[in-house]
Parts: structure tokens; sequence; C-alpha cells
């Protein structure tokens, strides 16, 4: 009926509302994007960027991003720091490996098992890599949280376990600003290194869902 019809979208709209409020950090994001696309993070700007942010979640409505609900502005800081010193310090080994070597610099392809399975930490991680100069993520492993990264002049062992080390110190990082309590916990434990896999599995719902269904009895 109309009237039902019409009752059922008007209950639905607080609903919608609070599925879009929900996703805060994204709309951060998108603002700081807007801003940084028009090289200026005025009051004016930043809330144009907002209202531009609101109609698109609210025209294209997205499912929204996980968030632990925790953010530490100390460890914020600290890793935007570190991320900034990174991106100068790679951009300066990538300038010299191109100088020195050309053609004849060489890469490898690096498996990375993360300690986290929360979408938005390994998200966050791929992208940080990502705008490291000198790597490249070519695929995300979402159910064992294993990422995969071009490491530009990555040669030797010695050059893939540091960069392994490097990877994992940024996802600490990001772990300590916005990282759930449980992620923060497994950063203590394991400090250097991922945790073992059978440690994992009851973090992670399996690849396939039919596989979470017990087998049927045979008659």
């Amino acid at each position: 009926m109309p009237g039902s019809d019409s009752a059922r979208r008007d209950a639905g709209r607080p609903d919608r509302i609070r599925g879009i409020v929900a996703q805060w950090p994204l709309i951060l994001v998108m603002v700081a994007v807007w801003c940084a696309l028009w090289q200026d993070f005025a009051p004016h700007v930043a809330l144009t960027g907002l209202a531009f942010a609101l109609l698109i979640l609210a025209l294209f409505p997205m499912p929204s991003i996980p968030f632990s609900g925790r953010l530490n502005p100390w460890w914020s800081l600290v890793f935007t720091v570190r991320f900034l010193a990174d991106v100068v310090r790679a951009s300066v080994n990538v300038t010299g490996v191109v100088l020195l070597r050309g053609r004849r610099a060489r890469g490898s392809i690096v498996g990375v098992p993360l300690r986290s399975h929360d979408d938005l930490i390994i998200t966050l991680v791929s992208h940080a890599l990502a705008l490291v100069p000198g790597s490249i993520v070519l695929d995300v492993d979402r159910v064992r949280s294993v990422l995969y990264l071009h490491v530009l002049d990555a040669t030797t062992d010695e050059d893939v376990a540091g960069f392994r080390a490097t990877a994992l110190d940024v996802e600490a990082g990001i772990i300590r600003a916005v990282g759930t309590r449980e992620d923060l916990e497994l950063v203590r434990r394991f400090p250097s290194s991922a945790p073992p896999a059978a440690r994992t599995e009851d973090r992670r719902g399996p690849a396939d869902p039919s596989a979470a269904r017990p087998p049927k009895e045979e008659a």
C-alpha cells in the first residue's frame, strides 16, 4: 500500500543518516583529499569538501568501513612524522639507484604477512607502503592478511628481511594510532613479526562461506 511504503521510507531515513555519520573516518579522508587537490585548507574549502563528501555518500552508498573507535593523537603524530621521513629517505634512495644503476637496477616481489586482519588496517598499511617511493602493492591476500609488493633494489635475503621489518613497523604505527585493542596486544606480543598462522585462525572468516557449514551426515 502507498501509505505503508511511505512509512517504510521514513523509517529507513534515520538508519541511512546514521550509516553516513558512522563513516566519519572516510568523510575526513575525502575532505582532506579535496583540500589537497585545491592546495588550500581554509575553512570554506574544507566545508565545501564536506558537502561534496556527504553528497557522494548519499547518492552512492558504500559499505561502511569498520572503525575501532579509538584514535590516539600522539601516535598519529608520531606515525605522520615517521611516514614523511620515510618518503624523503626513500625518494633519495630511489634517485640514487636510478642515477647510478639505471636499467641494471633489480627488484623483488616480497610477501609481507601482517599481524592485523582488520580491513581498515590492511588498507591503510597497503596505501602507506605504496606511497613510499620504491615499493608498489601488487596484490592483497585478505584472507591470510598478506601483502605482495614489488620492491626496488631488494635483491638479497637481507634486503627482503629489512623491507618486511619496515612494513611491520608501518603497520605497528598505524595500529598504535587507530587499531583495536586486540591488534595492540598483537603488536606487544609480536613486535617484529606476524603471529603464527595457527593463532589467527579464529580471527578470520573462511575464504569460502560454504566452508563454514558443517558437513551433512550421510544416511
